[in-house]
């Protein structure tokens, strides 16, 4: 329960801290020859994917003894929803002895030349190797020590000598509470060779992240008792067995001490630009202290990922995009980015003033129609008379005609992604959510499709304006939520103004992880907690 790696290497990827861990163990107290081990183990997690470890263990039981050194090594590949899988492998090498000297044979008058005196010894080794795979709130583990393996030549026996599979199953639950308390139930499943399938149930809980205790019971062995302290970068625990097998009259327990030391972990920089992964938002990317590591390209004074003209120097109130012109349209909005315009005309300029851009205009000094090209087609008419300016686009172009018999203006009814402008619902009844995939702010296709049927319903009440709300589940810390709201807004936001939704009409706000819509702990809350929400406001 507290050394995982020990049986499965890819538990080193479960670990958080670089850690050196003593363990001993003395089993079935006052019984002769009775199993001791004693173990020194040390966990190297400095790189965000491989982790690596060493571990050194002696077993004694009776004559026989086993000093085993072990390497081990686990790959963590990172899935969705902070799921993550690890693999590891170890490699074993060890030293098998028996003390003949220490085992008494009856004298029966036979003599057994394998067992007089002396010592006999073999080196082997072997390879384990394990899966891990992590969530949140639970893990599973799977490790087959001696997978691979030689057999011990011990007196002169080499075939007969071989080392047994090993095979465990193990999984739990981590139930967080209030307060930084938490319970953690969990089971291992254990085969070796021929012996009977055993299983553990285990149950540990932890009070304040300072004092943890905890239950186990093990079948056709013992029911143990655990407590333990974590203080500062310390942790110490005691365990005890009290024997349920047929030796428990002769036994009188089992004692278990560990104790583990937290290492301050070497913290890497990736990109060398001074600030540590732990800290960078951008650790992959060289870039600025007041940008907690991400980059400005442009010296602009605006990071990249908030800056929608990252190559071209830029003022913030233009998102950091030039406006050579300083009429207020971006150049890369800008038709005429060199002269300064109308915003209502793509930035290019309208010399008389009649809403008929100069590039447009055949008559650009003249006041005109815009249904006659700009130029005046009868001068007694009055600009209030023929002048349209529409600053919310509804139409194209081609449905505005005029009837010159009756001088009267029509508007021909526009269909709109399959639906006629009267047949449209409200955007209650047609939309709702946009969703996201995890940690994400990139709208999807069909999301898009979605953002269209809102898109033909403003454009067809050009008096209502709506306000997008960005949320996200509980996933990550806060400060990266609330972040990530605020790009998950601002998507949706940029893709309606790209299809012709003033920006006046669209309030944002965004609220991180705090108004979830379900607050179950399910991957459907989840999923239905990453959201905009869209909702008109008149």
């Amino acid at each position: 329960m507290l050394n995982e790696v020990i049986i499965n290497p890819a538990a080193l990827s479960k670990e958080k801290d670089n850690k050196l861990i003593l363990m001993l163990h003395d089993q079935w107290g006052s019984f002769e020859g009775a199993p001791t081990t004693q173990s020194i183990s040390y966990n190297h997690l400095n790189h965000y994917k491989y982790k690596r470890g060493i571990s050194i263990m002696n077993d004694v039981t009776g004559p026989i003894s086993i000093i085993n050194a072990t390497f081990s090594g686990a790959y963590s590949i990172a899935l969705q929803e902070n799921n993550r899988l690890s693999l590891g492998a170890s490699a074993t090498l060890m030293q098998y002895k028996i003390d003949n000297s220490q085992i008494t044979l009856e004298d029966d008058g036979i003599f057994d030349p394998t067992l007089f005196g002396g010592v006999d010894q073999a080196i082997g080794n072997s390879v384990a190797i394990g899966a891990y795979y992590l969530t949140p709130n639970y893990f599973l583990g799977l490790a087959v020590p001696n997978i691979v393996g030689n057999s011990l030549n011990i007196s002169n026996n080499v075939n007969g000598n071989k080392l047994e599979n090993h095979y465990y199953f193990n999984g739990g639950v981590n139930i967080n509470l209030k307060n930084n308390n938490k319970i953690i139930p969990s089971f291992m499943i254990k085969k070796v060779g021929a012996v009977p399938i055993q299983l553990d149930l285990n149950i540990k809980g932890v009070y304040d992240d300072f004092v943890w205790t905890g239950l186990s019971y093990r079948t056709g062995d013992a029911v143990v008792v655990l407590f333990g302290i974590d203080y500062s970068q310390s942790s110490f625990g005691y365990s005890y067995d009290i024997t349920t097998s047929n030796i428990k009259i002769s036994s009188t327990g089992t004692h278990g001490l560990f104790y583990s030391y937290k290492f301050k972990t070497n913290q890497r920089d990736r990109d060398n630009d001074g600030i540590l992964d732990i800290d960078d938002e951008c650790p992959k990317i060289p870039g600025l202290a007041k940008f907690k590591g991400c980059p400005d390209t442009d010296k602009d004074g605006i990071k990249d990922s908030e800056d929608e003209c990252p190559n071209e120097f830029g003022l913030a109130i233009n998102k950091g995009c030039p406006d050579r012109d300083g009429d207020g349209v971006v150049d890369k909005d800008d038709e005429c980015p060199n002269t300064p315009g109308d915003p209502t005309l793509d930035g290019c300029p309208d010399t008389d003033k009649d809403g008929v851009k100069d590039s447009e205009d055949e008559c650009p000094d003249e006041y005109g129609s815009p249904l006659n090209k700009g130029c005046p087609k009868n001068p007694k008419i009055s600009r209030a008379q023929d002048t349209i300016v529409i600053r919310d686009t509804i139409f194209i172009r081609d449905t505005i005609f005029m009837d010159s018999s009756r001088d009267t203006i029509f508007i021909k009814e526009t269909v709109l992604n399959n639906l006629t402008i009267r047949d449209l619902p409200s955007l209650k009844e047609g939309f709702k959510y946009i969703h996201f995939d995890h940690d994400k702010s990139i709208l999807r296709q069909s999301d898009k499709q979605l953002l269209n049927k809102a898109i033909d319903y403003l454009a067809s009440n050009v008096s209502i304006k709506i306000r997008i709300t960005g949320h996200t589940n509980h996933l990550g810390n806060a400060k990266h939520n609330m972040r990530l709201s605020k790009h998950r807004v601002k998507s949706v936001q940029k893709y309606l103004v790209a299809h012709g939704i003033a920006k006046s009409r669209i309030k944002i706000k965004w609220r991180g992880e705090s108004d979830p819509i379900n607050k179950e702990d399910t991957k459907q809350a989840l999923v239905q907690n990453r959201r905009v929400e869209v909702e008109e406001i008149r």
